[in-house]
């Protein structure tokens, strides 16, 4: 999805500086409806080694390294 992609993009520095087992937390009103629904239904995106899903528990956007 191009959005997710840009997002990563956008701050990728940002993710790749993630330690192992660290994540970044983004609120839904960060996003679109568009994107948070392909993430509930599709419950991951990767690109470029950061992973983005969503968490149900946690009603949030997790963002993960996944190369650390």
């Amino acid at each position: 999805m191009k959005k997710i992609e840009n997002f990563i993009n956008e701050n990728l520095n940002d993710f790749t500086n993630l330690s192992r087992s660290e994540v970044s937390e983004y609120s839904l009103d960060e996003f679109d409806n568009e994107v948070i629904d392909y993430l509930k239904l599709n419950h991951r995106f990767d690109y470029q080694g950061i992973c983005v899903y969503y968490v149900k528990d946690e009603d949030k956007i997790f963002v993960e390294d996944m190369l650390s």
